[in-house]
């Protein structure tokens, strides 16, 4: 009899049948038999979810777009506003930060109140690392069951182009270029270019060809390298998907299989079970909504000297032509 509860105890676990450090219990005939203890594991609904995704890769898309999926799916989710939740210089957005805290009790904070409340965290981080600083925050994510995807732009020229372009610059590094007007001529919109502010002013990129290169391979390695380090660190497995497949919808109709399969592995990856006809119907609502990217000649102003470079490396698979 023991052996035949107990085979039904785990076939009700499988099924879902469980509660938060719950005790599964069989009643048999007078007394309980207690047949196993479970251990905390978070409903699915609830668990976070962390898009790994660099700037300038369309992240604010990706991240709308996984949002409005996400609840046409009936995913509870937080109404998080910011979404490096994780970045410091973004704390004072933190709706669970308090005088006093911490990025780790802030985040603990959070991780409780949405799980009370029975709905998800979804946000974006730039990267994990295993320094001793980051230890508490991925302990804990971990133990909260975090599903994570990595997203990557595949032509990483557009990513360097949209850095210069936005004035991106890394600490102690020399600049990657600059940007300018049509006329050539220094332009300091930076990332205000993106909205109302840029007042239509088109803006160039005036890259620097000296360490180019070292840049291209940089955001070439960035999902290869994310993906070990996710792994080494105990996080569930992530799969890796880039922004052109997901996006490619927006510029033809005839792709929208392409983003459909790129969309349904984001989802599965971060612990979702898409329905198929809800997704394809929600990517078609939204295909030809916006232009192909332009040519490179159309955003980069040293054309000449760029295309040398990347010949002389044997990587013009990069440049775009139409």
């Amino acid at each position: 009899y023991l052996q035949w509860f107990t085979l039904m105890a785990q076939i009700l676990l499988s099924a879902g049948h469980e509660d938060h450090s719950s005790l599964v219990l069989l009643q048999v005939q007078e007394g309980t038999m207690l047949i196993s203890e479970q251990t905390h594991k978070p409903k699915q609904s609830t668990v976070p979810r962390m898009i790994m995704q660099r700037g300038c890769t369309c992240s604010s898309t990706v991240m709308q777009y996984t949002r409005a999926l996400l609840q046409t799916l009936n995913v509870p989710l937080y109404n998080l506003r910011v979404k490096e939740l994780l970045r410091t210089v973004h704390i004072d957005q933190n709706p669970w930060f308090q005088e006093g805290d911490d990025v780790v009790m802030a985040l603990q904070r959070g991780l409780n109140e949405t799980s009370a409340l029975g709905q998800g965290l979804l946000f974006n981080n730039f990267k994990v690392t295993e320094g001793e600083s980051q230890r508490p925050i991925n302990e804990m994510l971990i133990s909260h069951g975090t599903r994570t995807v990595i997203v990557h732009r595949a032509n990483v020229l557009d990513t360097l182009v949209c850095e210069v372009r936005d004035c991106f610059k890394g600490i102690n590094e020399p600049p990657r270029g600059y940007p300018v007007d049509l006329e050539g001529k220094y332009n300091d919109l930076c990332f205000l270019r993106r909205g109302a502010d840029g007042g239509g002013v088109k803006t160039k990129a005036v890259i620097n060809t000296t360490n180019m290169m070292g840049h291209l391979q940089e955001a070439d390695v960035y999902a290869r390298q994310q993906k070990e380090m996710l792994r080494k660190l105990g996080y569930d497995e992530a799969a890796i998907v880039t922004v052109e497949d997901l996006l490619a919808h927006e510029h033809s109709e005839a792709k929208a299989k392409v983003s459909y399969k790129a969309w349904m592995t984001l989802l599965r990856s971060l612990g979702v079970k898409p329905q198929r006809r809800a997704v394809m119907k929600f990517l078609r609502q939204r295909v030809n909504t916006y232009s192909p990217p332009e040519p490179h000649s159309e955003v980069i102003w040293n054309v000449d000297a760029v295309l040398a470079e990347l010949k002389k490396n044997n990587k013009t698979g990069v440049w775009r032509d139409a």
